[in-house]
């Protein structure tokens, strides 16, 4: 009876293996690369033109600040020997305070491009997220992972990002503003 029993498990932990590599074998699994869809993509490309519109003119906002306080730091050190106390005091208060608003001014900005970018990517991401869980049932997909530097090797008919991609711009076409 004790060799009965063993044999019994011996042949359904056999079973057990054979049934689950017949069954990862027909596992179908896909890779996206979402950087690539977000800039790819008819809205990524316009939405990250946008973004970058945006950082350009906050950093010459920037450095027109940065240059009119460094001709007063110019200014002040070359009349500093010159001036009376007074005026030579108000005037380090001055670059004081545009150092200071210079200084919040990069951070205020370097903030907003950050919030801005965060924001384009939660939108974009919650309509790729949309399309994959359309697309993986509809064409057999056990799991779709997302793709990173992690990966050392997926192979190439595993990525379906092409596909997202036409999906993506059928499903969210641009309208222009």
């Amino acid at each position: 009876m004790r060799n009965s029993v063993g044999a019994v498990l011996v042949w359904l932990v056999i079973l057990g293996l054979f049934t689950s590599q017949s069954l990862a074998q027909n596992e179908k699994i896909g890779f996206i690369t979402t950087i690539e869809v977000l800039n790819t993509t008819e809205e990524g490309k316009i939405e990250i033109e946008r973004l970058n519109q945006f950082g350009v003119q906050k950093r010459q906002e920037i450095e027109t600040k940065a240059a009119e306080l460094q001709q007063l730091q110019e200014q002040y050190s070359t009349q500093q020997r010159t001036l009376n106390v007074a005026t030579r005091t108000d005037m380090e208060r001055n670059i004081q305070e545009k150092e200071r608003n210079l200084k919040r001014d990069q951070e205020d900005t370097q903030l907003e491009y950050q919030q801005k970018q965060d924001e384009l990517l939660a939108r974009m991401s919650a309509k790729i997220h949309e399309i994959i869980n359309d697309y993986a049932p509809q064409n057999g997909f056990s799991v779709i992972f997302l793709r990173d530097q992690s990966q050392i090797y997926v192979a190439p008919a595993t990525d379906i990002t092409q596909e997202v991609i036409k999906l993506y711009n059928e499903k969210f076409p641009v309208t222009v503003q």
